[in-house]
């Protein structure tokens, strides 16, 4: 070996060294930013620093020129950092991915096993309510077994507190028109500190469940098939949260976008307000209602995500902010409920981003209503769009039950 060949292969080994310590600190710098909770703030620094640079700073042109969530790629990067450093997440899963199937894997066969023997054994009552008790048993493993560490509602939405309107903005809204919105209405500490939860004292109907578009279907629905439209889906939502959480669902299944015997969307939202009045009254316990949709998008575009090891529909919630595009008030829109209807959907947004990751689209600001004026605790979500399966978007309904359970039972 030469002189020079021998002066390469140290300088190979110094520098294979270097490298390795460096990668030694990166790695312990995460895991202590992870453990003190400074990412996020780090992640907010790293991200306003880029765009504010690229856009002026202002938040509405970040929303209009950067489509893609820069988070989602941070969150990830977080995310493998995070199973280095803490076992206890490894075990569990990473919120949303397929590796929650290691804990609750072998419990939700045996509970599938008894479906299956419940289902070709019914003779009689007993054997039905075995049965019924079985996948209620299944479903809530099933749902809890998705879901990640992320114990309560402060823990996820406390690095978020403190954002000022426009990082928050740019963070969970997709604004078209960001004069819509207004920075008062931002308020992080005042939206995520709103107590959603149900006074489950009353008894009665807590969550009403309907649909504008009823008719709304999928990819692959079967033409006449009300169970492979968002109606289908909203019965199955209803029956989660009933079996699963004990939150009792009033479903009105009125074709609201049908009602003169042809389609017309145009007048879908005054018949559902006229009907969803008329149940609010006969049912003054309700506490939430839930206008469920599917979305509509360019048709090379497939919003799916992956959940517990399926293809899932990814999920939309819509706040209507009552006003013009420049952000001026409209005469014949009102909404005194504007800001907790901001409130319901950024905790329910929070609760599906700390536990699914992104299962959760953006909430879209809109200048409409959406009837959303007739209650507090009002949402409008878009579970995927025509392009999507009828698999994938009911794959997406214990996901999403479990995010409305931890905000409606768990402040």
């Amino acid at each position: 070996m030469t002189l020079f060949e021998g002066c390469v292969v140290m300088n190979k080994k110094i520098r294979d060294k270097i490298l390795y310590i460096l990668a030694w600190i990166i790695m312990v710098c995460a895991g202590i930013l992870i453990q003190t909770g400074e990412t996020d703030r780090l992640w907010q620094i790293i991200y306003r620093g880029v765009y504010d640079n690229t856009a002026g700073g202002n938040a509405g042109s970040v929303r209009s020129c950067v489509d893609t969530d820069v988070e989602d790629y941070v969150n990830y990067w977080e995310s493998q950092v995070r199973e280095v450093c803490d076992d206890g997440i490894r075990d569990a899963g990473k919120g949303g991915g397929s590796g929650a199937l290691t804990e609750n894997g072998a419990d939700c066969e045996n509970s599938s096993g008894a479906e299956s023997a419940g289902e070709t054994e019914n003779t009689d009552t007993a054997d039905d309510e075995a049965v019924k008790a079985a996948k209620t048993q299944a479903r809530a493993e099933r749902v809890r077994g998705s879901e990640s560490t992320v114990p309560v509602m402060a823990d996820i939405s406390s690095s978020y507190i403190g954002m000022d309107p426009d990082t928050l903005l740019s963070y969970c809204y997709n604004a078209t028109y960001p004069k819509c919105v207004k920075s008062d209405e931002l308020d992080a500490e005042d939206l995520l500190g709103k107590d959603m939860s149900l006074d489950m004292s009353t008894g009665g109907y807590k969550v009403l469940i309907y649909h504008t578009h009823s008719s709304e279907a999928y990819a692959d629905s079967r033409s006449g098939e009300v169970d492979d439209t968002v109606v289908g889906l909203g019965q199955q939502l209803a029956d989660i949260l009933t079996d699963t959480y004990g939150i009792p669902v009033y479903h009105d299944t009125t074709p609201y976008d049908m009602m003169t015997g042809t389609l017309d969307r145009n007048a879908s939202y005054d018949y559902s307000r006229e009907g969803v009045s008329e149940i609010l009254a006969e049912h003054p316990e309700i506490e939430v209602m839930i206008d469920l949709h599917r979305d509509g998008v360019p048709d090379d575009t497939r919003l799916v995500t992956e959940v517990n090891g399926n293809e899932t529909a990814q999920i939309m919630l819509i706040n209507g902010m009552c006003r013009d595009e420049e952000g001026n008030d409209v005469d014949y829109w009102s909404n005194d409920n504007k800001v907790d209807n901001m409130a319901f959907a950024l905790q329910t947004y929070l609760a599906g981003r700390g536990n699914y990751g992104d299962i959760m689209r953006k909430i879209y600001i809109s200048t409409c209503r959406y009837n959303m004026d007739l209650m507090p605790h009002a949402m409008l979500a878009e579970i995927g769009a025509q392009t999507n399966t009828i698999e994938e978007a009911r794959n997406a309904m214990e996901p999403f039950a479990a995010m409305l359970a931890k905000v409606l039972l768990e402040q």
